[in-house]
């Protein structure tokens, strides 16, 4: 009776600890996205606006997430990464920027400077050992500062925009069956008037872990954020930063 009664406690505590696993998750994620950033700004009109390819360079990306078993309270997550990037560009035709006008064949320092926080409130429509989605409501937190010099009087003028942007967040993953491997994606998404956002991502991951304790996975893939931006604080843009990622993402 003694065995027959550990072996129920056991099975009970075992239970317990797989179904709190279950209903309460934490992942995090690192990765090096390289980004390739390109396009046009001004601080006047959209018809004013600039071109400018400032190449690619490799940046950062974290993110945590958490989720709980609360019912209609959304699970939470929080990517953040850094979008600078500078270069050097002889213009071809005549500048007005920030007060300061840069006459065609100069050559110019431009200084994007932006970081990016997305807030993501989501449900999830499914979660299984196969298929899962998520939706939700992603507040994307902007605050950006483009700087433009002349490199020969060293004359520069800048401006600076920032705020919160509400976007759509919609999210998926499949599992392969009989593989290690999942194809996955993330879109958020908001077109209002002028202003347009688009940052999406697809890739495949390759799970080096995957037990009770932990789930450790290897993903790569591709990611683009589009930003038209029509009189953000007086700033005009049409920007893209896109590029190929790798990184490791852990779920606890």
């Amino acid at each position: 009776m003694r065995k027959l009664s550990c072996l129920a406690l056991l099975s009970v505590l075992s239970s317990a600890q797989v179904q709190a696993d279950t209903l309460l998750g934490f992942t995090a994620g690192i990765e090096l996205w390289n980004i390739d950033s390109s396009g046009s700004i001004s601080d006047i009109s959209e018809s004013d606006l600039q071109f400018f390819d400032l190449g690619t360079e490799v940046k950062g990306v974290a993110s945590i997430a958490f989720e709980h078993p609360v019912p209609l309270v959304p699970n939470l997550k929080v990517r953040t990464n850094d979008l600078s990037s500078d270069g050097d560009v002889v213009l071809s035709e005549t500048f007005r920027y920030a007060g300061m006008t840069f006459s065609a064949g100069r050559e110019v320092d431009v200084e994007f400077d932006m970081q990016s926080t997305d807030f993501v409130f989501y449900y999830e429509l499914f979660d299984n050992d196969l298929v899962s989605f998520d939706f939700g409501l992603n507040l994307k937190y902007l605050d950006g500062d483009i700087r433009v010099e002349d490199i020969a009087t060293s004359q520069a003028s800048q401006d600076r925009f920032k705020g919160y942007v509400p976007m759509f967040y919609g999210a998926a993953q499949v599992g392969i069956p009989s593989t290690p491997l999942w194809v996955y994606g993330d879109l958020n998404i908001l077109s209002v008037g002028d202003h347009k956002l688009q940052d999406y991502q697809f890739g495949l991951a390759y799970s080096l872990i995957d037990n009770l304790a932990m789930d450790l996975r290897l993903k790569g893939g591709y990611r683009s954020f589009l930003l038209e931006l029509d009189d953000l604080d007086g700033v005009y843009t049409d920007w893209d930063f896109d590029g190929f990622y790798l990184g490791l993402e852990v779920d606890f």
